[in-house]
């Protein structure tokens, strides 16, 4: 399947925006001590790595180079080494708030307005596309954000 050069645009805010998501995840999940949110917040790390590799094998099957840095194999380590300059600054500007967040809540509100980003980015992405594998490519991921907003939703909602 070949991707349009504004689809390879799409694709590499997702990848941007996964590993920003995923960053959050991880970090959030060291500063919780709620043992519920934080089996929520190791899922959805999960999940934005899971994501985040679809994208890359796509963009590298596109974008073959001698240059192309494969994060995959970093992101396919235990652990996760320093990747911050990888982040958009919106991102990096969320990321900086982390350390105030006061409780349960505030994670969650943070971490929806991430998945409500990456929705929209995806959601726009394939109604862009021309391409009806592309498409398919940019609708898996926007269902998983959108399962991922609703989850998040949910747990908002429990806590009224």
């Amino acid at each position: 399947m070949k991707f349009s050069e504004e689809a390879l645009k799409y694709l590499n805010l997702g990848i941007e925006s996964e590993i920003a998501a995923y960053v959050f995840y991880k970090r959030a999940r060291k500063l919780v001590k709620d043992e519920s949110l934080g089996k929520i917040l190791d899922k959805l790390a999960m999940d934005e790595k899971g994501h985040f590799l679809i994208l890359e094998d796509e963009f590298d099957e596109n974008v073959r180079s001698e240059c192309w840095a494969p994060y995959k194999d970093i992101l396919g380590k235990d652990g996760l080494p320093d990747i911050d300059e990888l982040v958009q600054g919106t991102h990096k500007e969320l990321l900086g708030k982390m350390a105030k967040l006061k409780g349960k809540k505030e994670v969650l509100e943070m971490a929806l307005s991430l998945e409500k980003e990456a929705f929209g980015l995806f959601s726009d992405a394939s109604s862009r596309s021309k391409s009806p594998d592309v498409k398919k490519v940019f609708d898996h991921l926007a269902a998983f954000e959108k399962g991922h907003v609703q989850t998040i939703e949910k747990e908002l909602a429990s806590l009224a």
